[in-house]
Order: C-alpha cells, then structure tokens, then sequence
C-alpha cells in the first residue's frame, strides 16, 4: 500500500515538473515572438489578432483552457457511452497546464524584442530549419 501511495505521488510530481518545463517553452517561444508551439497556437494566434485590434477580450491563457474545453466536450459528444470517466481528469490537467503557463509568462515578461531583431531571428531559424533538412 506504502509503495502505490509513492508511486501515485511520484507520478504526479513528474507530470507536474514536465507541464512546468514545457509552459516555460511555451512561454519562451511566445515572449520574443517567434510563434508558439504546437499546443498553444490556436490561443496564440487568436490572441494576437485581438491584440492587432487592441481590444483584448481574453488572454493566451485564458484561450488556452477554453480550447481545452471544447476538445475534451467535442471528445465527449464524438464518443458518447464509449467516453471514458477517467479521461475526465483532462480538465484538470488542461487547467494546471493554463495555470504554469500564466505562472511561466510572468518571468518572461522581462523579455521584449523590437520587430526588426523578432524578423531576423525567424530568418535565421528558417535558414537553420532547411539546411538541416538538406543533410538528412
């Protein structure tokens, strides 16, 4: 019993560690303007579109666990009965992931590129992305 309350508390602590690394990536790629990653697009782009308007209704974060919530809602109404309860606990993933997210782009907030430098930078990647491409 002693070694499957370890081993409960064990995992959750390495899934706590690895949504904080990886919402400090997010936050990182977002901070200076080089795109996003793959999970936070979509709040991404629609927040910076908001953004282009100036009126911002919601932030990256917030995006963030409303997109969660619709997957998991569109997840439930696809699969009806077949749902497992068990995955229910994806809200309170997706709201911890949200909530290390806001947390890790407090700290970058620090971190302002002018348009110019963000340009250059994303050339370079580009650069980078197709000569590694070329040796493969």
């Amino acid at each position: 019993m002693k070694k499957r309350i370890i081993s409960f508390l064990w995992q959750h602590l390495l899934l706590i560690v690895s949504l904080s690394i990886m919402t400090c990536g997010v936050a990182l790629c977002i901070r200076p303007n080089f795109s996003s990653s793959v999970i936070a697009t979509i709040p991404f782009i629609i927040a910076l579109a908001e953004e282009a308007s100036i009126v911002s209704l919601f932030t990256i974060v917030e995006y963030t666990h409303i997109m969660n919530f619709l997957f998991i809602g569109l997840q439930i109404l696809i699969l009806h009965q077949r749902f497992p309860r068990i995955q229910l606990f994806q809200f309170i993933i997706g709201f911890v992931f949200g909530f290390l997210l806001d947390v890790n782009m407090w700290p970058t907030s620090i971190i302002v590129c002018n348009k110019s430098y963000t340009f250059w930078n994303q050339q370079f990647i580009m650069i980078s992305f197709f000569q590694c491409q070329r040796f493969k």
